[in-house]
Protein backbone atom coordinates (compact mmCIF):
# COMPACT_ATOMS: atom_id res chain seq x y z
CA UNK A 1 0.00 0.00 0.00
CA UNK A 2 1.37 3.40 -0.97
CA UNK A 3 2.02 5.62 2.04
CA UNK A 4 0.01 8.84 2.10
CA UNK A 5 1.97 12.00 1.36
CA UNK A 6 1.92 14.32 4.37
CA UNK A 7 0.96 17.39 2.32
CA UNK A 8 -2.33 15.86 1.23
CA UNK A 9 -5.33 17.01 3.21
CA UNK A 10 -6.89 14.71 5.78
CA UNK A 11 -9.89 13.08 4.13
CA UNK A 12 -11.75 10.63 6.34
CA UNK A 13 -11.91 8.87 9.69
CA UNK A 14 -9.02 6.44 9.96
CA UNK A 15 -6.52 8.71 8.24
CA UNK A 16 -3.62 9.59 10.58
CA UNK A 17 -3.60 12.62 12.85
CA UNK A 18 0.07 13.58 12.61
CA UNK A 19 2.03 15.88 14.90
CA UNK A 20 2.12 18.30 11.99
CA UNK A 21 1.19 18.26 8.32
CA UNK A 22 3.48 20.17 6.02
CA UNK A 23 1.03 22.38 4.18
CA UNK A 24 2.37 23.27 0.76
CA UNK A 25 1.12 23.76 -2.74
CA UNK A 26 1.77 25.16 -6.18
CA UNK A 27 3.65 28.19 -4.84
CA UNK A 28 6.35 26.03 -3.24
CA UNK A 29 6.60 23.89 -6.40
CA UNK A 30 7.10 26.95 -8.57
CA UNK A 31 9.70 28.35 -6.17
CA UNK A 32 11.69 25.11 -6.40
CA UNK A 33 11.38 25.13 -10.18
CA UNK A 34 12.82 28.64 -10.34
CA UNK A 35 15.93 27.44 -8.50
CA UNK A 36 16.26 24.46 -10.84
CA UNK A 37 16.14 26.84 -13.77
CA UNK A 38 18.84 29.05 -12.26
CA UNK A 39 21.36 26.18 -12.35
CA UNK A 40 22.80 27.20 -8.94
CA UNK A 41 21.61 25.50 -5.79
CA UNK A 42 23.97 27.08 -3.24
CA UNK A 43 23.52 30.29 -1.25
CA UNK A 44 21.84 32.87 -3.45
CA UNK A 45 18.90 35.21 -3.88
CA UNK A 46 16.28 32.93 -2.22
CA UNK A 47 18.48 32.69 0.87
CA UNK A 48 18.95 36.45 1.08
CA UNK A 49 15.23 37.06 0.66
CA UNK A 50 14.27 34.50 3.31
CA UNK A 51 16.79 35.98 5.74
CA UNK A 52 15.20 39.38 5.11
CA UNK A 53 11.67 38.08 5.69
CA UNK A 54 12.71 36.34 8.90
CA UNK A 55 14.33 39.57 10.08
CA UNK A 56 11.16 41.51 9.30
CA UNK A 57 8.99 38.92 11.06
CA UNK A 58 11.05 38.60 14.26
CA UNK A 59 12.37 42.15 14.44
CA UNK A 60 15.96 40.87 14.71
CA UNK A 61 18.27 42.68 12.25
CA UNK A 62 20.91 40.03 11.54
CA UNK A 63 19.58 36.61 10.43
CA UNK A 64 21.64 33.83 8.84
CA UNK A 65 20.17 30.60 7.53
CA UNK A 66 21.61 27.25 8.63
CA UNK A 67 20.99 23.63 7.75
CA UNK A 68 19.22 22.92 11.08
CA UNK A 69 18.16 24.44 14.36
CA UNK A 70 20.84 22.37 16.09
CA UNK A 71 23.49 23.90 13.82
CA UNK A 72 22.08 27.33 14.66
CA UNK A 73 22.63 26.67 18.38
CA UNK A 74 26.15 25.39 17.77
CA UNK A 75 27.16 28.35 15.62
CA UNK A 76 25.59 30.74 18.11
CA UNK A 77 27.74 29.28 20.87
CA UNK A 78 30.83 29.41 18.66
CA UNK A 79 30.18 33.07 17.83
CA UNK A 80 29.85 33.90 21.52
CA UNK A 81 33.10 32.04 22.21
CA UNK A 82 34.86 33.86 19.37
CA UNK A 83 33.77 37.18 20.88
CA UNK A 84 35.21 36.20 24.28
CA UNK A 85 31.98 35.50 26.15
CA UNK A 86 33.03 32.03 27.35
CA UNK A 87 35.88 29.48 27.34
CA UNK A 88 35.99 25.67 27.62
CA UNK A 89 35.38 24.65 31.22
CA UNK A 90 32.98 27.53 31.88
CA UNK A 91 29.49 26.94 33.25
CA UNK A 92 26.27 27.45 31.30
CA UNK A 93 22.74 27.39 32.72
CA UNK A 94 20.12 25.12 31.15
CA UNK A 95 16.79 23.48 32.12
CA UNK A 96 16.89 19.73 32.70
CA UNK A 97 13.71 19.29 30.64
CA UNK A 98 14.78 19.88 27.06
CA UNK A 99 15.46 18.61 23.57
CA UNK A 100 18.87 16.96 23.41
CA UNK A 101 20.67 19.24 20.94
CA UNK A 102 19.69 22.33 22.88
CA UNK A 103 22.56 21.43 25.24
CA UNK A 104 24.65 18.76 23.49
CA UNK A 105 26.65 21.28 21.42
CA UNK A 106 27.56 23.16 24.59
CA UNK A 107 28.85 19.96 26.17
CA UNK A 108 30.76 18.97 23.03
CA UNK A 109 32.36 22.42 22.91
CA UNK A 110 33.55 22.16 26.53
CA UNK A 111 30.89 24.00 28.52
CA UNK A 112 29.63 22.49 31.78
CA UNK A 113 25.84 22.59 32.20
CA UNK A 114 24.26 23.74 35.43
CA UNK A 115 20.86 22.08 35.25
CA UNK A 116 17.76 23.64 36.78
CA UNK A 117 14.09 22.63 36.87
CA UNK A 118 11.28 24.00 34.77
CA UNK A 119 8.37 25.84 36.34
CA UNK A 120 5.58 23.30 37.02
CA UNK A 121 3.26 22.65 34.05
CA UNK A 122 5.00 25.21 31.81
CA UNK A 123 7.90 23.04 30.50
CA UNK A 124 10.08 26.17 30.43
CA UNK A 125 12.72 27.49 32.82
CA UNK A 126 11.77 28.53 36.33
CA UNK A 127 13.05 32.12 36.81
CA UNK A 128 13.44 31.59 40.56
CA UNK A 129 15.82 28.72 39.90
CA UNK A 130 17.75 30.86 37.43
CA UNK A 131 18.25 33.40 40.21
CA UNK A 132 19.22 30.70 42.74
CA UNK A 133 21.68 29.10 40.32
CA UNK A 134 23.43 32.41 39.64
CA UNK A 135 23.77 32.96 43.38
CA UNK A 136 25.19 29.46 43.92
CA UNK A 137 27.47 29.60 40.85
CA UNK A 138 28.29 33.28 40.28
CA UNK A 139 30.86 32.29 37.65
CA UNK A 140 28.13 31.05 35.26
CA UNK A 141 28.89 32.66 31.90
CA UNK A 142 25.44 32.50 30.38
CA UNK A 143 22.30 30.54 29.66
CA UNK A 144 20.80 28.50 26.84
CA UNK A 145 17.05 28.99 27.21
CA UNK A 146 14.77 26.60 25.29
CA UNK A 147 11.24 27.91 24.78
CA UNK A 148 10.08 24.31 24.80
CA UNK A 149 6.98 23.27 22.83
CA UNK A 150 6.19 26.91 22.02
CA UNK A 151 5.80 28.24 25.56
CA UNK A 152 7.76 31.26 26.80
CA UNK A 153 9.53 31.77 30.12
CA UNK A 154 9.51 34.94 32.21
CA UNK A 155 12.16 36.59 30.06
CA UNK A 156 12.32 39.79 32.08
CA UNK A 157 12.94 37.91 35.31
CA UNK A 158 15.56 35.68 33.72
CA UNK A 159 17.42 38.60 32.12
CA UNK A 160 17.42 40.44 35.44
CA UNK A 161 18.98 37.42 37.18
CA UNK A 162 21.59 36.92 34.46
CA UNK A 163 22.67 40.55 34.50
CA UNK A 164 24.46 42.35 31.70
CA UNK A 165 27.69 40.33 31.76
CA UNK A 166 26.17 36.87 31.05
CA UNK A 167 25.02 35.82 27.60
CA UNK A 168 21.56 34.52 26.74
CA UNK A 169 21.06 32.16 23.80
CA UNK A 170 17.35 31.67 23.10
CA UNK A 171 16.48 28.27 21.66
CA UNK A 172 13.37 29.21 19.66
CA UNK A 173 13.30 26.02 17.60
CA UNK A 174 9.78 25.11 18.79
CA UNK A 175 8.58 28.65 19.08
CA UNK A 176 8.45 30.68 15.86
CA UNK A 177 5.64 33.20 16.25
CA UNK A 178 5.58 33.24 20.06
CA UNK A 179 5.87 36.60 21.80
CA UNK A 180 6.69 37.96 25.23
CA UNK A 181 5.47 41.42 26.21
CA UNK A 182 4.58 42.03 22.56
CA UNK A 183 8.03 41.20 21.16
CA UNK A 184 8.96 38.04 19.28
CA UNK A 185 11.01 35.42 21.11
CA UNK A 186 14.62 35.56 20.04
CA UNK A 187 14.74 39.34 20.24
CA UNK A 188 15.60 39.32 23.96
CA UNK A 189 18.86 37.37 24.00
CA UNK A 190 22.28 37.85 22.45
CA UNK A 191 21.64 35.05 19.96
CA UNK A 192 18.51 33.17 18.85
CA UNK A 193 18.20 29.81 17.11
CA UNK A 194 15.23 28.70 14.98
CA UNK A 195 14.36 25.38 13.38
CA UNK A 196 12.45 24.65 10.18
CA UNK A 197 12.25 20.91 10.65
CA UNK A 198 9.20 19.28 9.09
CA UNK A 199 7.19 19.12 12.32
CA UNK A 200 7.71 22.79 13.18
CA UNK A 201 5.67 25.88 12.36
CA UNK A 202 7.16 26.26 8.88
CA UNK A 203 9.70 24.14 7.03
CA UNK A 204 12.42 24.65 4.48
CA UNK A 205 11.73 21.36 2.74
CA UNK A 206 12.01 19.06 5.75
CA UNK A 207 15.06 20.42 7.58
CA UNK A 208 16.71 23.79 8.09
CA UNK A 209 17.26 26.54 10.60
CA UNK A 210 18.40 30.08 11.24
CA UNK A 211 20.51 31.94 13.77
CA UNK A 212 19.80 35.58 14.57
CA UNK A 213 21.31 38.41 16.60
CA UNK A 214 20.88 42.11 17.30
CA UNK A 215 24.67 42.55 17.44
CA UNK A 216 26.30 43.43 14.11
CA UNK A 217 29.70 42.10 15.17
CA UNK A 218 28.18 38.78 16.24
CA UNK A 219 26.28 38.70 12.95
CA UNK A 220 29.49 38.98 10.95
CA UNK A 221 31.11 36.25 13.04
CA UNK A 222 28.07 34.01 12.50
CA UNK A 223 28.22 34.45 8.73
CA UNK A 224 31.90 33.52 8.75
CA UNK A 225 31.32 30.45 10.91
CA UNK A 226 28.46 29.16 8.78
CA UNK A 227 30.51 29.49 5.58
CA UNK A 228 33.67 27.54 6.49
CA UNK A 229 35.18 30.40 8.49
CA UNK A 230 35.63 32.69 5.49
CA UNK A 231 36.57 36.34 5.90
CA UNK A 232 33.81 38.26 4.10
CA UNK A 233 35.37 41.69 4.61
CA UNK A 234 36.95 41.56 1.14
CA UNK A 235 35.15 42.38 -2.10
CA UNK A 236 33.92 39.50 -4.24
CA UNK A 237 36.34 40.33 -7.06
CA UNK A 238 39.39 40.13 -4.80
CA UNK A 239 39.94 36.50 -5.74
CA UNK A 240 43.29 36.24 -3.97
CA UNK A 241 41.44 36.73 -0.67
CA UNK A 242 38.80 34.06 -1.41
CA UNK A 243 40.40 31.57 0.96
CA UNK A 244 41.30 33.89 3.79
CA UNK A 245 39.60 32.93 7.04
CA UNK A 246 38.27 34.86 9.99
CA UNK A 247 37.08 32.03 12.26
CA UNK A 248 37.48 28.30 12.81
CA UNK A 249 34.32 27.72 10.86
CA UNK A 250 31.77 25.03 10.13
CA UNK A 251 29.81 24.30 6.98
CA UNK A 252 26.26 24.88 8.15
CA UNK A 253 24.71 26.66 5.19
CA UNK A 254 21.24 26.14 3.74
CA UNK A 255 20.71 25.36 0.05
CA UNK A 256 18.82 27.69 -2.28
CA UNK A 257 16.25 24.95 -2.83
CA UNK A 258 15.44 24.87 0.88
CA UNK A 259 15.33 28.66 1.10
CA UNK A 260 12.98 28.90 -1.88
CA UNK A 261 10.58 26.46 -0.22
CA UNK A 262 10.83 28.42 3.02
CA UNK A 263 10.09 31.72 1.27
CA UNK A 264 6.61 30.50 0.44
CA UNK A 265 6.15 28.92 3.85
CA UNK A 266 6.88 32.14 5.72
CA UNK A 267 4.17 33.88 3.72
CA UNK A 268 1.76 31.35 5.25
CA UNK A 269 3.16 31.71 8.77
CA UNK A 270 0.73 34.30 10.22
CA UNK A 271 -2.19 32.06 9.24
CA UNK A 272 -0.43 28.99 10.63
CA UNK A 273 0.11 30.76 13.98
CA UNK A 274 -3.54 31.87 14.12
CA UNK A 275 -4.79 28.35 13.39
CA UNK A 276 -2.49 26.81 16.01
CA UNK A 277 -3.77 29.18 18.68
CA UNK A 278 -7.38 28.47 17.77
CA UNK A 279 -6.97 24.71 18.04
CA UNK A 280 -4.95 24.99 21.25
CA UNK A 281 -7.80 26.92 22.89
CA UNK A 282 -10.34 24.35 21.70
CA UNK A 283 -8.29 21.52 23.15
CA UNK A 284 -7.95 23.32 26.46
CA UNK A 285 -11.75 23.48 26.68
CA UNK A 286 -11.95 19.77 25.81
CA UNK A 287 -9.44 18.61 28.43
CA UNK A 288 -10.79 20.92 31.15
CA UNK A 289 -14.04 18.97 31.15
CA UNK A 290 -12.37 15.92 32.66
CA UNK A 291 -10.10 17.30 35.40
CA UNK A 292 -7.58 14.46 35.07
CA UNK A 293 -4.70 16.36 33.45
CA UNK A 294 -2.34 19.10 34.55
CA UNK A 295 -2.90 21.51 31.65
CA UNK A 296 -0.15 23.77 30.31
CA UNK A 297 0.30 27.12 32.04
CA UNK A 298 1.71 30.34 30.60
CA UNK A 299 3.22 33.54 31.95
CA UNK A 300 0.89 36.54 31.93
CA UNK A 301 3.15 38.41 29.48
CA UNK A 302 3.65 35.50 27.10
CA UNK A 303 1.71 34.88 23.90
CA UNK A 304 2.71 31.36 22.84
CA UNK A 305 2.53 29.91 19.36
CA UNK A 306 2.37 26.31 20.55
CA UNK A 307 4.27 23.55 18.80
CA UNK A 308 1.87 20.94 20.23
CA UNK A 309 -0.41 20.32 23.22
CA UNK A 310 1.47 19.10 26.33
CA UNK A 311 -0.31 17.23 29.12
CA UNK A 312 0.65 15.61 32.40
CA UNK A 313 -1.63 12.93 33.85
CA UNK A 314 -2.55 13.61 37.47
CA UNK A 315 -1.74 11.09 40.18
CA UNK A 316 -4.63 8.82 41.09
CA UNK A 317 -6.09 8.80 37.58
CA UNK A 318 -7.73 5.64 36.28
CA UNK A 319 -5.10 5.30 33.55
CA UNK A 320 -1.41 5.98 33.07
CA UNK A 321 0.61 7.55 30.27
CA UNK A 322 1.22 4.22 28.54
CA UNK A 323 -2.53 3.47 28.46
CA UNK A 324 -3.29 6.82 26.84
CA UNK A 325 -0.37 6.68 24.40
CA UNK A 326 -1.26 3.15 23.29
CA UNK A 327 -4.89 4.12 22.69
CA UNK A 328 -3.85 7.16 20.63
CA UNK A 329 -1.40 5.13 18.56
CA UNK A 330 -4.05 2.47 17.89
CA UNK A 331 -6.33 5.24 16.62
CA UNK A 332 -3.69 6.74 14.32
CA UNK A 333 -2.93 9.75 16.52
CA UNK A 334 0.76 10.59 16.74
CA UNK A 335 1.91 11.02 20.34
CA UNK A 336 5.29 11.73 21.92
CA UNK A 337 6.83 12.04 25.37
CA UNK A 338 7.96 15.52 26.46
CA UNK A 339 11.39 15.44 24.80
CA UNK A 340 13.73 14.60 27.69
CA UNK A 341 11.82 15.22 30.91
CA UNK A 342 15.05 14.72 32.84
CA UNK A 343 17.94 14.71 30.41
CA UNK A 344 20.41 13.47 33.02
CA UNK A 345 18.69 10.07 32.80
CA UNK A 346 19.81 9.76 29.18
CA UNK A 347 23.03 7.71 28.97
CA UNK A 348 25.28 10.16 27.09
CA UNK A 349 24.26 13.06 29.33
CA UNK A 350 24.59 10.97 32.47
CA UNK A 351 28.21 10.38 31.47
CA UNK A 352 28.87 14.10 30.83
CA UNK A 353 30.05 16.50 33.51
CA UNK A 354 27.22 18.62 34.87
CA UNK A 355 26.20 20.53 37.99
CA UNK A 356 22.85 21.41 39.56
CA UNK A 357 21.18 23.34 42.33
CA UNK A 358 20.15 20.41 44.51
CA UNK A 359 22.38 17.42 43.87
CA UNK A 360 20.87 14.81 41.57
CA UNK A 361 17.26 15.57 42.47
CA UNK A 362 14.92 16.81 39.73
CA UNK A 363 11.39 15.96 40.94
CA UNK A 364 9.62 18.11 38.34
CA UNK A 365 11.74 16.68 35.53
CA UNK A 366 11.11 13.16 36.82
CA UNK A 367 7.37 13.76 36.90
CA UNK A 368 7.48 15.01 33.29
CA UNK A 369 9.58 11.97 32.38
CA UNK A 370 6.99 9.61 33.85
CA UNK A 371 3.61 11.31 33.34
CA UNK A 372 3.75 13.89 30.54
CA UNK A 373 3.30 13.69 26.78
CA UNK A 374 2.29 15.89 23.89
CA UNK A 375 -0.28 15.47 21.15
CA UNK A 376 -1.01 17.26 17.85
CA UNK A 377 -2.36 20.81 17.89
CA UNK A 378 -1.26 22.46 14.65
CA UNK A 379 -4.46 24.01 13.35
CA UNK A 380 -6.17 21.08 11.66
CA UNK A 381 -9.06 21.67 9.24
CA UNK A 382 -12.48 21.54 10.90
CA UNK A 383 -13.48 18.07 9.68
CA UNK A 384 -10.20 16.60 10.90
CA UNK A 385 -10.48 18.34 14.28
CA UNK A 386 -13.95 16.82 14.80
CA UNK A 387 -12.64 13.30 14.23
CA UNK A 388 -9.57 13.94 16.39
CA UNK A 389 -11.69 15.31 19.25
CA UNK A 390 -14.02 12.32 18.93
CA UNK A 391 -11.07 9.99 19.49
CA UNK A 392 -9.93 11.94 22.56
CA UNK A 393 -13.40 12.19 24.05
CA UNK A 394 -14.18 8.50 23.64
CA UNK A 395 -11.15 7.51 25.70
CA UNK A 396 -11.60 10.16 28.38
CA UNK A 397 -15.32 9.60 28.84
CA UNK A 398 -14.77 5.85 29.24
CA UNK A 399 -12.09 6.50 31.91
CA UNK A 400 -14.06 9.06 33.94
CA UNK A 401 -17.44 7.35 34.26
Amino acid sequence: MTERLSWKKWEKAGDPHLMNRIQWGEEEKQALESVFQSDWFGYGDPNKRLEGKLSDFTGIPHVHLTNSGSAAIENGLLALKHSGRWMPGDKVLHPVTTFATSISSAINLGLVPVFIETEPHTYVADPEQVSAAVRKYPDIKGMILPHLLGNVSDLEGILESLGESRFLLEDCCDTLGSKYSGKHVGSYGDVAAYSFYGSHHITTGGVGGAVATKDGDLGRILKSLIFWGRDFSHSNDDFLKRYEYKTLGTDSQMTALQAAFGLKQIDRLPKFVEERKKQFNEMTELFQQYGIFHLPQTHSKSDPSWFSYPLAIKGGSSFNRSDFAQYLAENNVEVRPIMCGNITKQKPFGRAEWLSLYGNSFPIGDCIEERALFVPSWGMPEDQRKDYYRILNEFLEARTR
